[in-house]
C-alpha cells in the first residue's frame, strides 16, 4: 500500500478565511462583521495504494442550544479583543509576505483571547469563523516552517469551528473547501499514526460534504479531488474495497478532464495505471 501523504493546507482559492470582528468601541458595543479575507496558498491531496487525502481528528460541531451571550465586556477585555483583531490582521499580512515566524508570533498570544470570545457566546458564527481562521493560519505557518506535529492539534480545534460556519451557510464554497481539506488532512494524520478508527470519521465527513457540494457545483475541480481523496482515505482506514471501486471512475473523470491535483496524482496513477 502506498503511504498516505500529509500535505500542509496552505490557503488557496478553496480556503477562504473569515474576517475578524470589527474593533469593539466600548465594553457594551457588539462586534460587527467584516468581509472574508482570502489568503493565497496550496491545497493538500492524497497519495497511496488506497490513496487518502489530507485529514485527521476533526469532530463535527455538536448541536448547541441557543445561549445568551455573556454580559458586557470589561474595558480590559475590550482592549484585549482589539489587540487580537489587530494582531490577526497583521498575521494575515505577514503570511501573504511569507513571514511565517511573524504569523506565529502575532497569533499565538491572540488565540486565548479569541477562544474566550467564542466561549462567551458559542452560537456566534462570526466569532467561530474568527477562531477557525486564526487556528488555520497558525497551522499553515507552522507547517511552512516544518513544524508538522503542530498542525494536527490546531486543525482539530479549527474543524468544529469551521463546521459551525459551514452549517450556517452551505453555499459558501470557500468555507466548504476549507473544511473538507482540513478534514482530509486530519484523516491522513491519523492514518500516519496507524489510527484507522480515528481517521475514518474525518474521511466520512469530508466525503459527505464534498458530495453535497458537487451536487450543487458539479464542475468544481477542488470538490472532485476532495471526494476522490476521501474515498481513498476511507479505503485505507477501513480496508473496504467498495471505496476503492467508487474512487476508480472518479479518478478516470479527474484524469480525462485534466484536473487531477498534484497530491492526488500518485493515487490516480496507482489505481488506473500511469497515464
Amino acid at each position: 500500500m502506498m503511504k498516505s501523504a500529509i500535505s500542509v493546507l496552505f490557503v488557496s482559492s478553496a480556503l477562504a478565511l473569515t474576517g475578524a470582528p470589527a474593533l469593539a468601541q466600548d465594553a457594551a458595543a457588539p462586534a460587527a462583521t467584516q468581509p472574508a479575507a482570502p489568503v493565497a496558498g496550496e491545497q493538500a491531496a492524497p497519495a497511496g495504494d488506497a490513496q487518502t487525502a489530507p485529514a485527521a481528528n476533526a469532530q463535527t460541531a455538536p448541536a448547541q442550544a441557543a445561549q445568551a451571550p455573556a454580559g458586557p465586556m470589561t474595558p480590559e477585555q475590550v482592549e484585549a479583543q482589539n489587540k487580537a483583531i489587530a494582531d490577526f490582521t497583521a498575521a494575515q499580512q505577514a503570511q501573504a509576505a511569507g513571514n511565517h515566524a511573524e504569523v506565529i508570533a502575532k497569533l499565538e498570544p491572540a488565540l486565548p483571547v479569541i477562544r474566550d470570545l467564542v466561549a462567551r457566546n458559542p452560537s456566534d458564527v462570526q466569532n467561530a469563523g474568527f477562531l477557525a481562521s486564526a487556528l488555520t493560519i497558525t497551522a499553515n505557518s507552522q507547517g511552512a516552517l516544518g513544524n508538522i506535529d503542530a498542525i494536527a492539534p490546531l486543525y482539530s480545534e479549527a474543524a468544529p469551528q469551521w463546521m459551525k460556519v459551514y452549517e450556517s451557510d452551505k453555499t459558501n464554497a470557500g468555507v466548504q473547501g476549507t473544511l473538507v481539506s482540513i478534514l482530509v488532512n486530519l484523516g491522513n494524520f491519523s492514518l500516519n499514526k496507524q489510527d484507522k478508527m480515528g481517521a475514518q470519521p474525518h474521511f466520512e465527513q469530508a466525503l459527505a460534504i464534498a458530495k453535497e457540494g458537487r451536487a450543487t457545483d458539479p464542475s468544481s475541480a477542488d470538490l472532485a479531488n476532495a471526494e476522490f481523496s476521501s474515498l481513498i482515505g476511507l479505503n485505507q482506514a477501513t480496508g473496504e474495497a467498495s471505496y476503492l471501486e467508487a474512487a476508480r471512475p472518479l479518478g478516470t473523470e479527474l484524469r480525462e478532464k485534466g484536473i487531477v491535483s498534484a497530491a492526488n496524482k500518485p493515487a490516480v496513477d496507482a489505481i488506473l495505471g500511469a497515464a
